[in-house]
C-alpha cells in the first residue's frame, strides 16, 4: 500500500475512534435494558454465606447506612420462590430457590437463587447451573425504568450500592459489555473493562470500543479513561484516545455536529454538514451546518423544525452556497452564488376548525440545483412552485375567504411568476326557493341554485434576477373579478339534461387600451390611416349579464352475442356503446358587449379595450354556440373456468375504453370543426400490463405550397389519396405500454380464488343479471400464477412512442424505461433504474445500487454511469444510528467533478 494511503487510513481510524468516544452517551441514559449474561456461578450448596460489614468497592457492598427519610426506612421487603424458602440458623438470612423474587419499593430482583440478609438489607443473586453446566434463571434487576441482567448481583437496599459482574445491556441500537460495574448510592456507575458496540453478538462482537474504565452519571455527564478500537478480536491500541468528557443530559440538548470529510477534484478537500445543534425545547430545534472546501467553495444551511401537538408543525430550511471552479485569474474561473428557501407548515385540523394556515415554499435561484443538487430528481427538475394559504369560514354560513401567495419558476427560461396576494371570497351553492323543511319530490323551481365568487389578484412575471432588484409595484398586473351564476338542471324526455343559466360578471380593470387613427404616408407617397393603441392608467368597471343554455344526452346501449357451442371456452361477448351529444348556446348581447370593443373600420375586426388586462372579458360581439360529439366503447367477454366440482363463469375485459370526440362551432366563419381526438386503454395479466393509445386527426387540408391550414376538408382537397388519408391529417399518435412484475412472494391480494372481488362498474344487473355476480379476472392469470420464486424480485418497465406532425415536419420519439430490484440472497440486494432513448440511441437517468448486509456492518455501492450526474459512491459502515456516520470507510466521485 502507498505510504500516503496508509497515513490517510491511520488518520481516518483515529478520527473515527475519537468520534465514537464522544458519541457514546446514548447507551448510558438508562443503564440497562434486556440484558444477557455469559456465565453465572453455581451457588446451590451455599446456604449460609457470611456477609461482611464492609468490603472493597470493586467486589463488595458497604453496609454503611446514609441518611434516609423515614418513609424509605419503613418500606417492607416482600419475597417469594417457586421451589423452596430456607432460613439460616439465626433466622437472619433467607435463601430463595427457583424463580425467586424480592420486591423492595420500586426495586424488583428476580433470579433462580437469592440470598437475603434481613439484618443488613443486603442481597446476593445468581443463576443456577444445570447438569450440562449451563446457567438458567440469571439475575434480573429492575428499578423504575432501569432494567438489566447480569452474571451476579450484590445490592444493598438501604445504601443503594451494588456490585455487578458481566453486564450485557442493549439500548438505542447499541450494546454495552462490562466485566465489573459498581453502582453508587447517587445512582452513578463505575465501569471496568467495558465494551461498546452495535454488534448484537453477545460473546464475541465483531467490533467494539474497548474502555479500560469509565464513570457514568445518568442524565448528566460521562467520563471515560483510555479507549481503543477492537475489530475481530484484534486490538488496535494505536487507534485510541486517552480520555473523553462530555455531557449526557436526557431529552433535548445542544451540541456540536461532527462534519463528514472527503475530497473532490473540482473543489478539493472538504468538511461537510458540520455545525451546531440547538435543542431549544421539546417543540422546537435548530441545526446550523456548513460546508467548506479547500479551493474556496463554501456553503451554509439552517434547518428549523417545530411541532406543537394539536396545533401546528413544520420546518424551515435556508441554504446558501458559493461554488467556485478553477482558480482566480484563469480564463475558466467562475464563481456562482446561490440560495434556496424551503418552508412547510401544516396546521392541525383540531387547532381551529373555522380557519387554516398552511405553507409549501420551494424557491431557489436558477443555479442552485445546477451546482448543489444532491439527487438526479433535483438536477432534472425545471419547475418549482410555492404556495402560502390562509382560509377562513364561518360556521353556519356559506361564505368562505381565502388569501394566498403563489410562486412558480422555470430554471430553463429563468423566469419567475409571483402572485401576491390572491384573495377570493366565495359563497357556496344555495337554493333560494327551497324550503328548509321540504320533503318529497322537489319542484323544478326549487332546484334553482345561486352562487357567488370573487377574486382579487396582483401578479408579476419577470426574470428571476430582477424579482427583488429593479421591480416596482407598477410592474405588477392587478385586477378584480366577481361572478354570480343562477342556474338549474332538469331532465327532458327522461334522457336529456337541460341546463339553463344566467350569469352576472363584473371586472375592475386598473388600465385601459384606447385606439385612434393616425395619418401616415406609405411607400408610394399616399396618405393613409393606420390604427394605433395606447395603454392608460384608468380604473374602469366592465359588467355583463350573460344567459346561456346547454342540452346533453348520453345513453348506454348494450349488445350481447352468446356462443351456441356449450363446450366453448368463450361463453358470450358484450359491447357497451355510450354516444354523447351536447349543445350549448349564448345569444348576441348587443350593445352590452359592443361598448367594450372598438370596431376597426379598416380591417373590420373588433379590439377589446381590456386586451392587456389580467382577466379576459367573458363575451365577444355576436352570438356563439357549439355542438360536441362523443362515442365511448367498452368490450368484455364471459368465459368458462372449469373446476373439479363445477363450471364457473368469469369476465375478461378486452377493451376498457375506446373514445372518440370532436365538436362543431355553429357560428364560426371558418374552421367550424375541431380536431378529432381518439383515446383508448386496456390492461391484461391482472393489470400487470397496461396499454394506452391515442391520436389527433385534423379534417382540414394543408396547403402543399405554403403549409398553411386551408378552410377546406381534406376529403375534397386530396381526392387521389387513400380512403384513410382523405378522412383527415394525422397530427399526433401516442402509444405506451407499462408492465409491473413481481415474484409470487411479493404479490398482494386480488388473485383468482383469493375471495376478493374487483370493481365491476360496467355491469348492469337490471340488463344482464348473469354478469352482475361474477368476479372480474383476466385469462392471463392462469399463465402467471404458477410462477413461484424463492427469491423476491420486482421489475417495472415501459415503452412510449410519440409521432407528431402538425404540418410538414414530423417528429418521432421512442423511449424505454426499466427499473427493478432483486435479492440474490438474504444478504445481497441489487436495484437499478434506466431510460433509453431509441431515436438518439443513448442512455439517460441510469443508476445502479448494490447493498450487502454484513451483520453489524453494511456495504453500499451506488453508480450513475451516464448523464450530468455521472458519479459513484462506495461505503462500508457500521449499523446503528449511533455510529453509522462515524465509523465508516467511504470512496466516492462527486457529480460536481463533471462541471
Amino acid at each position: 500500500m502507498h505510504k500516503n494511503s496508509i497515513i490517510k487510513l491511520h488518520l481516518k481510524f483515529r478520527y473515527f475512534v475519537f468520534i465514537i468516544v464522544l458519541f457514546i452517551i446514548s447507551p448510558f441514559k438508562n443503564f440497562a435494558q434486556n440484558e444477557r449474561i455469559r456465565e453465572v456461578r453455581n451457588n446451590n450448596s451455599e446456604k449460609n454465606i457470611t456477609i461482611r460489614d464492609s468490603i472493597p468497592v470493586n467486589d463488595t457492598l458497604s453496609s454503611e447506612k446514609p441518611k434516609q427519610s423515614e418513609s424509605v426506612l419503613d418500606l417492607k421487603v416482600i419475597y417469594s420462590a417457586k421451589d423452596s424458602i430456607a432460613l439460616s440458623s439465626d433466622s437472619k438470612k433467607v435463601f430463595l430457590y427457583k424463580e425467586a423474587k424480592i420486591i423492595y419499593g420500586e426495586i424488583i430482583l428476580e433470579a433462580d437463587y437469592i440470598e437475603y440478609d434481613q439484618e443488613k438489607n443486603y442481597v446476593f443473586a445468581s443463576g443456577v447451573a444445570d447438569s450440562l453446566g449451563e446457567l438458567s434463571g440469571k439475575p434480573k434487576f429492575k428499578e423504575g425504568a432501569e432494567e438489566f441482567i447480569a452474571k451476579t448481583i450484590k445490592y444493598n437496599f438501604k445504601t443503594k450500592k451494588g456490585y455487578i459482574e458481566d453486564v450485557f445491556t442493549e439500548e438505542e441500537q447499541g450494546f454495552l459489555h462490562s466485566e465489573q460495574t459498581n453502582k453508587l448510592e447517587d445512582n452513578s456507575f463505575l465501569l471496568k473493562n467495558g465494551k461498546y458496540t452495535t454488534c448484537d453478538h453477545e460473546d464475541h462482537p465483531h467490533f467494539y470500543l474497548s474502555m479500560t474504565k469509565a464513570k457514568v452519571v445518568p442524565n448528566d455527564k460521562i467520563i471515560t479513561g483510555p479507549a481503543y478500537l477492537v475489530m475481530l478480536d484484534i486490538p488496535f491500541k494505536f487507534l485510541g484516545v486517552p480520555f473523553g468528557f462530555f455531557p449526557s443530559q436526557s431529552g433535548y440538548s445542544s451540541g456540536i455536529m461532527i462534519p463528514k470529510y472527503g475530497e473532490e477534484n473540482n473543489r478539493g478537500f472538504f468538511l461537510q454538514d458540520g455545525g451546531y445543534y440547538f435543542g431549544i425545547s421539546d417543540r422546537m430545534d435548530l441545526a446550523v451546518t456548513g460546508d467548506i472546501f479547500s479551493r474556496g467553495s463554501w456553503g451554509g444551511d439552517a434547518l428549523l423544525k417545530y411541532k406543537k401537538r394539536y396545533k401546528r408543525s413544520g420546518n424551515f430550511n435556508f441554504s446558501y452556497a458559493e461554488f467556485i471552479t478553477s482558480e482566480e485569474g484563469l480564463p475558466d474561473y467562475e464563481k456562482n452564488k446561490n440560495m434556496k428557501i424551503v418552508w412547510t407548515h401544516t396546521q392541525d385540523a383540531k387547532a381551529n376548525p373555522s380557519s387554516n394556515f398552511s405553507a409549501s415554499v420551494n424557491y431557489s435561484t436558477t443555479g442552485y440545483d445546477k451546482y448543489n443538487a444532491k439527487t438526479t430528481e433535483q438536477l432534472n427538475t425545471n419547475t418549482k412552485s410555492s404556495s402560502i394559504k390562509y382560509g377562513k369560514s364561518w360556521p353556519g354560513s356559506p361564505f368562505r375567504l381565502n388569501a394566498q401567495l403563489n410562486h412558480t419558476q422555470n430554471s430553463k427560461t429563468e423566469n419567475v411568476s409571483l402572485t401576491l396576494p390572491s384573495l377570493t371570497f366565495n359563497m357556496d351553492r344555495q337554493y333560494p326557493f327551497r324550503s328548509k323543511n321540504s320533503s318529497g319530490e322537489t319542484k323544478w323551481y326549487e332546484d334553482i341554485e345561486v352562487q357567488y365568487s370573487s377574486k382579487l389578484e396582483n401578479r408579476i412575471k419577470t426574470p428571476d434576477s430582477l424579482l427583488f432588484n429593479g421591480t416596482s409595484f407598477s410592474d405588477f398586473e392587478n385586477g378584480f373579478q366577481h361572478n354570480v351564476p343562477l342556474s338549474t338542471n332538469f331532465k327532458i324526455l327522461k334522457y336529456f339534461n337541460l341546463s339553463p343559466q344566467v350569469e352576472y360578471t363584473g371586472i375592475l380593470y386598473p388600465t385601459k387600451t384606447v385606439y385612434s387613427y393616425k395619418d401616415t404616408v406609405n411607400s408610394e407617397g399616399e396618405t393613409v390611416q393606420t390604427l394605433e393603441s395606447k395603454i392608460i392608467n384608468d380604473f374602469d368597471y366592465a359588467q355583463l349579464v350573460e344567459p346561456s343554455v346547454s342540452l346533453s344526452v348520453g345513453p348506454n346501449i348494450y349488445g350481447m352475442y352468446r356462443f351456441k357451442n356449450q363446450d366453448a371456452k368463450v361463453e358470450a361477448l358484450r359491447h357497451v356503446l355510450t354516444p354523447s351529444i351536447g349543445i350549448s348556446y349564448r345569444p348576441d348581447m348587443g350593445s352590452m358587449v359592443d361598448n367594450y370593443y372598438f370596431n376597426d373600420t379598416i380591417s373590420g375586426k373588433d379590439y377589446s379595450y381590456y386586451e392587456n388586462g389580467m382577466y379576459n372579458f367573458p363575451a365577444a360581439p355576436g352570438q356563439s354556440g357549439s355542438v360536441s360529439f362523443g362515442l365511448n366503447n367498452n368490450l368484455e367477454m364471459k368465459v368458462r373456468t372449469n373446476s373439479d366440482t363445477s363450471s364457473v363463469s368469469k369476465k375478461v375485459k378486452i377493451l376498457e375504453s375506446f373514445k372518440m370526440s370532436t365538436s362543431y362551432n355553429i357560428f364560426a366563419e371558418e374552421f367550424k370543426w375541431s380536431t378529432i381526438n381518439i383515446r383508448g386503454r386496456t390492461s391484461i395479466f391482472n393489470n400487470k400490463l397496461k396499454i394506452n393509445f391515442g391520436g389527433n386527426f385534423d379534417t382540414y387540408a394543408l396547403d402543399s405550397i405554403t403549409g398553411n391550414i386551408l378552410n377546406r376538408a381534406q376529403w375534397f382537397y386530396n381526392e387521389d389519396a387513400s380512403f384513410f388519408k382523405r378522412l383527415g391529417r394525422l397530427e399526433k399518435v401516442d402509444f405506451s405500454v407499462d408492465f409491473t412484475l413481481k415474484s409470487k412472494q411479493g404479490e398482494g391480494e386480488g388473485k383468482p380464488g383469493s375471495g376478493s372481488t374487483q370493481n365491476n362498474d360496467i355491469s348492469q344487473a337490471d340488463v344482464y343479471s348473469d354478469f352482475s355476480n361474477d368476479e372480474y379476472y383476466t385469462i392471463q392469470d392462469e399463465i402467471v400464477t404458477y410462477v413461484d420464486f424463492d427469491v423476491p424480485w420486482s421489475l417495472t418497465g415501459g415503452y412510449k412512442y410519440v409521432y407528431s406532425k402538425p404540418k410538414w415536419d414530423k417528429k418521432i420519439t421512442q423511449t424505454l424505461s426499466l427499473s427493478g430490484n432483486i435479492s440474490l440472497t438474504k444478504k445481497w440486494k441489487i436495484s437499478f433504474r434506466t431510460n433509453y432513448d431509441i431515436v438518439e440511441k443513448e442512455l439517460s437517468s441510469t443508476s445502479i445500487n448494490i447493498n450487502r448486509d454484513l451483520h453489524c456492518w453494511e456495504m453500499t455501492f451506488s453508480w450513475i454511469p451516464v448523464g450530468r450526474m455521472q458519479s459513484y459512491n462506495f461505503q462500508i459502515n457500521v449499523k446503528g444510528s449511533t455510529l453509522r456516520d462515524m465509523l465508516k470507510y467511504n470512496k466516492r466521485k462527486s457529480w460536481q467533478d463533471n462541471l
